[in-house]
Protein backbone atom coordinates (compact mmCIF):
# COMPACT_ATOMS: atom_id res chain seq x y z
CA UNK A 1 0.00 0.00 0.00
CA UNK A 2 2.54 2.05 0.84
CA UNK A 3 4.61 1.84 -2.72
CA UNK A 4 1.45 2.25 -4.44
CA UNK A 5 1.34 5.60 -2.39
CA UNK A 6 5.19 6.23 -3.30
CA UNK A 7 4.49 5.52 -7.08
CA UNK A 8 1.30 7.90 -7.50
CA UNK A 9 3.21 10.91 -5.75
CA UNK A 10 6.14 10.27 -8.26
CA UNK A 11 4.07 10.46 -11.43
CA UNK A 12 2.28 13.63 -9.86
CA UNK A 13 5.54 15.34 -9.62
CA UNK A 14 6.95 14.56 -12.86
CA UNK A 15 3.67 15.85 -14.27
CA UNK A 16 4.03 18.93 -12.50
CA UNK A 17 7.19 19.23 -13.53
CA UNK A 18 6.80 18.59 -17.60
CA UNK A 19 3.77 21.19 -17.45
CA UNK A 20 6.05 23.83 -15.32
CA UNK A 21 8.69 23.40 -18.62
CA UNK A 22 5.97 23.67 -21.22
CA UNK A 23 4.50 26.79 -19.78
CA UNK A 24 7.92 28.20 -18.86
CA UNK A 25 9.00 27.54 -22.53
CA UNK A 26 5.97 29.24 -23.89
CA UNK A 27 6.27 32.36 -21.78
CA UNK A 28 10.12 32.55 -23.04
CA UNK A 29 9.04 32.26 -26.72
CA UNK A 30 5.90 34.93 -26.04
CA UNK A 31 8.67 37.03 -24.39
CA UNK A 32 10.80 36.88 -27.05
CA UNK A 33 7.97 37.85 -30.17
CA UNK A 34 8.07 36.50 -33.88
CA UNK A 35 11.60 35.69 -35.34
CA UNK A 36 12.81 38.83 -37.21
CA UNK A 37 13.32 37.85 -41.26
CA UNK A 38 16.50 37.92 -43.13
CA UNK A 39 16.31 40.55 -45.84
CA UNK A 40 16.96 38.55 -49.03
CA UNK A 41 17.27 38.87 -52.93
CA UNK A 42 14.92 36.16 -54.50
CA UNK A 43 15.57 34.06 -57.61
CA UNK A 44 13.54 35.79 -59.63
CA UNK A 45 14.78 39.35 -58.43
CA UNK A 46 17.76 37.77 -60.09
CA UNK A 47 16.34 36.75 -62.85
CA UNK A 48 14.66 39.80 -63.13
CA UNK A 49 17.59 41.95 -63.38
CA UNK A 50 19.06 38.98 -66.26
CA UNK A 51 16.33 39.56 -68.30
CA UNK A 52 16.33 43.40 -67.93
CA UNK A 53 20.03 43.40 -69.05
CA UNK A 54 19.31 41.23 -72.10
CA UNK A 55 16.20 42.81 -73.07
CA UNK A 56 18.02 45.98 -73.99
CA UNK A 57 19.96 43.81 -76.33
CA UNK A 58 17.21 42.77 -78.36
CA UNK A 59 17.10 44.21 -81.91
CA UNK A 60 13.38 43.72 -82.50
CA UNK A 61 10.61 43.36 -80.28
CA UNK A 62 9.19 40.08 -82.32
CA UNK A 63 11.88 38.21 -80.64
CA UNK A 64 10.53 35.66 -77.42
CA UNK A 65 13.43 35.78 -74.61
CA UNK A 66 13.72 33.33 -72.07
CA UNK A 67 15.69 33.40 -68.74
CA UNK A 68 16.67 30.44 -66.33
CA UNK A 69 18.45 30.88 -63.11
CA UNK A 70 20.85 27.73 -63.00
CA UNK A 71 22.20 28.79 -59.73
CA UNK A 72 22.29 30.23 -56.98
CA UNK A 73 19.25 27.58 -56.03
CA UNK A 74 18.69 29.93 -52.87
CA UNK A 75 17.60 33.24 -52.41
CA UNK A 76 20.68 35.60 -51.51
CA UNK A 77 20.70 36.77 -47.80
CA UNK A 78 21.56 40.67 -47.97
CA UNK A 79 21.52 43.48 -44.98
CA UNK A 80 18.40 45.71 -44.60
CA UNK A 81 17.68 48.44 -46.69
CA UNK A 82 16.99 50.02 -50.15
CA UNK A 83 18.33 46.99 -52.51
CA UNK A 84 18.95 47.44 -56.53
CA UNK A 85 20.38 45.11 -58.18
CA UNK A 86 22.81 46.00 -61.63
CA UNK A 87 24.37 43.64 -64.41
CA UNK A 88 27.59 44.98 -65.75
CA UNK A 89 28.38 44.72 -69.49
CA UNK A 90 30.77 41.09 -70.11
CA UNK A 91 32.61 40.28 -73.27
CA UNK A 92 29.52 38.23 -73.97
CA UNK A 93 27.04 40.35 -73.72
CA UNK A 94 25.67 39.17 -77.30
CA UNK A 95 25.67 35.19 -76.40
CA UNK A 96 22.81 33.02 -76.39
CA UNK A 97 23.02 29.89 -74.61
CA UNK A 98 24.21 28.79 -70.97
CA UNK A 99 26.23 32.06 -69.13
CA UNK A 100 27.64 33.36 -66.09
CA UNK A 101 26.60 36.34 -65.17
CA UNK A 102 27.66 39.24 -61.79
CA UNK A 103 24.86 40.25 -60.36
CA UNK A 104 25.97 43.70 -58.50
CA UNK A 105 23.33 44.53 -55.09
CA UNK A 106 23.79 47.71 -53.69
CA UNK A 107 22.61 48.80 -50.53
CA UNK A 108 20.95 52.70 -50.29
CA UNK A 109 23.67 53.37 -53.32
CA UNK A 110 26.56 51.66 -51.82
CA UNK A 111 27.60 48.34 -53.19
CA UNK A 112 27.73 45.19 -50.57
CA UNK A 113 27.86 42.18 -52.57
CA UNK A 114 28.04 40.82 -56.29
CA UNK A 115 26.66 37.33 -57.01
CA UNK A 116 27.90 34.95 -59.39
CA UNK A 117 24.22 33.41 -61.28
CA UNK A 118 24.38 30.95 -64.20
CA UNK A 119 21.33 31.47 -66.13
CA UNK A 120 20.45 29.53 -69.57
CA UNK A 121 19.31 32.58 -71.81
CA UNK A 122 17.17 31.38 -75.25
CA UNK A 123 16.39 33.53 -77.73
CA UNK A 124 13.79 32.66 -80.51
CA UNK A 125 12.32 34.03 -83.66
CA UNK A 126 10.50 33.72 -86.74
CA UNK A 127 12.90 33.23 -89.73
CA UNK A 128 12.16 33.01 -93.25
CA UNK A 129 13.83 29.70 -94.41
CA UNK A 130 13.77 27.82 -98.09
CA UNK A 131 11.43 25.10 -98.35
CA UNK A 132 13.42 23.35 -101.29
CA UNK A 133 17.14 23.58 -102.55
CA UNK A 134 17.87 26.81 -104.33
CA UNK A 135 20.53 27.04 -106.80
CA UNK A 136 22.82 29.80 -106.83
CA UNK A 137 21.97 32.86 -108.82
CA UNK A 138 17.98 31.74 -108.84
CA UNK A 139 15.45 34.03 -108.13
CA UNK A 140 13.48 33.56 -104.84
CA UNK A 141 9.73 33.47 -105.35
CA UNK A 142 7.18 33.28 -102.56
CA UNK A 143 6.26 29.93 -103.32
CA UNK A 144 10.10 28.93 -102.42
CA UNK A 145 9.84 30.18 -98.63
CA UNK A 146 8.15 29.73 -95.39
CA UNK A 147 8.40 31.16 -91.78
CA UNK A 148 9.45 28.81 -89.17
CA UNK A 149 10.86 29.33 -85.27
CA UNK A 150 13.85 28.64 -84.49
CA UNK A 151 16.85 29.36 -81.44
CA UNK A 152 19.40 32.08 -82.15
CA UNK A 153 23.17 31.32 -81.05
CA UNK A 154 23.47 35.52 -80.80
CA UNK A 155 21.30 38.50 -79.90
CA UNK A 156 22.53 40.40 -83.06
CA UNK A 157 21.88 37.74 -85.89
CA UNK A 158 22.16 38.61 -89.60
CA UNK A 159 19.28 36.51 -90.20
CA UNK A 160 16.32 37.67 -92.80
CA UNK A 161 12.97 37.45 -90.89
CA UNK A 162 10.62 38.83 -93.54
CA UNK A 163 9.27 37.27 -96.87
CA UNK A 164 9.22 41.07 -98.14
CA UNK A 165 13.33 40.67 -97.95
CA UNK A 166 14.00 37.82 -99.68
CA UNK A 167 10.94 37.68 -102.28
CA UNK A 168 12.59 38.88 -105.79
CA UNK A 169 16.05 38.49 -104.09
CA UNK A 170 19.09 36.26 -106.39
CA UNK A 171 20.85 33.09 -104.16
CA UNK A 172 24.54 34.16 -104.11
CA UNK A 173 24.73 30.56 -103.06
CA UNK A 174 22.95 27.63 -103.01
CA UNK A 175 20.70 27.48 -100.48
CA UNK A 176 19.85 24.49 -98.67
CA UNK A 177 16.06 23.58 -97.50
CA UNK A 178 14.81 24.74 -93.92
CA UNK A 179 18.19 26.64 -93.44
CA UNK A 180 17.64 30.49 -91.73
CA UNK A 181 18.38 32.84 -94.49
CA UNK A 182 21.56 35.54 -93.77
CA UNK A 183 21.29 38.52 -95.82
CA UNK A 184 24.63 37.58 -97.50
CA UNK A 185 23.05 34.65 -98.89
CA UNK A 186 21.03 36.80 -101.49
CA UNK A 187 21.09 39.89 -103.45
CA UNK A 188 19.25 42.27 -105.15
CA UNK A 189 19.12 40.47 -109.21
CA UNK A 190 20.99 42.18 -111.64
CA UNK A 191 19.09 44.44 -114.26
CA UNK A 192 21.14 43.33 -117.05
CA UNK A 193 23.04 39.96 -117.21
CA UNK A 194 26.07 39.46 -119.94
CA UNK A 195 25.35 38.91 -122.99
CA UNK A 196 22.54 41.24 -123.21
CA UNK A 197 21.15 43.36 -125.79
CA UNK A 198 21.21 47.27 -124.25
CA UNK A 199 20.37 50.79 -125.51
CA UNK A 200 23.73 52.13 -124.89
CA UNK A 201 22.71 55.94 -124.70
CA UNK A 202 25.54 58.81 -124.96
CA UNK A 203 24.37 62.50 -123.59
CA UNK A 204 26.73 65.47 -123.82
CA UNK A 205 25.35 69.17 -123.27
CA UNK A 206 22.16 68.72 -126.01
CA UNK A 207 24.07 65.66 -127.87
CA UNK A 208 22.10 62.54 -127.39
CA UNK A 209 23.25 59.84 -129.56
CA UNK A 210 21.65 55.83 -128.98
CA UNK A 211 22.80 52.54 -130.44
CA UNK A 212 23.09 48.94 -129.85
CA UNK A 213 25.83 46.83 -127.84
CA UNK A 214 26.17 43.66 -125.84
CA UNK A 215 27.00 43.74 -122.16
CA UNK A 216 30.29 42.06 -121.41
CA UNK A 217 29.13 41.73 -117.62
CA UNK A 218 26.23 41.43 -115.45
CA UNK A 219 25.59 44.10 -112.75
CA UNK A 220 22.75 45.95 -111.12
CA UNK A 221 21.36 50.03 -111.40
CA UNK A 222 24.13 52.25 -111.02
CA UNK A 223 27.57 49.89 -111.55
CA UNK A 224 29.21 50.27 -114.16
CA UNK A 225 30.67 46.95 -116.95
CA UNK A 226 32.22 46.85 -120.42
CA UNK A 227 29.88 47.14 -123.20
CA UNK A 228 30.73 46.51 -127.02
CA UNK A 229 29.52 48.97 -129.39
CA UNK A 230 28.45 46.69 -132.18
CA UNK A 231 28.13 49.73 -134.38
CA UNK A 232 32.15 50.20 -134.09
CA UNK A 233 33.11 47.04 -132.58
CA UNK A 234 34.71 48.89 -129.49
CA UNK A 235 34.46 47.96 -125.90
CA UNK A 236 33.43 50.93 -123.73
CA UNK A 237 32.26 51.43 -120.38
CA UNK A 238 28.58 52.12 -119.21
CA UNK A 239 26.66 53.00 -116.07
CA UNK A 240 23.35 50.49 -116.20
CA UNK A 241 20.41 52.88 -115.66
CA UNK A 242 17.72 50.61 -115.99
CA UNK A 243 16.69 46.58 -117.70
CA UNK A 244 18.38 47.08 -121.19
CA UNK A 245 19.68 50.00 -120.97
CA UNK A 246 23.12 51.76 -120.16
CA UNK A 247 24.67 55.40 -119.91
CA UNK A 248 28.31 56.37 -121.19
CA UNK A 249 29.32 59.60 -119.18
CA UNK A 250 31.68 62.07 -120.11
Amino acid sequence: MNLLIIVSLLVSALSGSNAFAQEKGELTKSAAGPLAKTPVVSIGELKAAIVKKMQSRIPSSDMKLAVEVLFPKTPVPVPKGRITLHVPDDQFGNAVGRRAFRVRITLDDTPVKTVSVLASVTLETEVVTPVRWIKVHEILREEDLVRKTVSLRTFTPDILRRLDDVVGKQATRSLPPHQPLSASFVSDPPLVHKGDRVMIEVRRGGLFIQTIGVAKASGQSGELIPVTNQSSGREILATILSPGIVEVRF
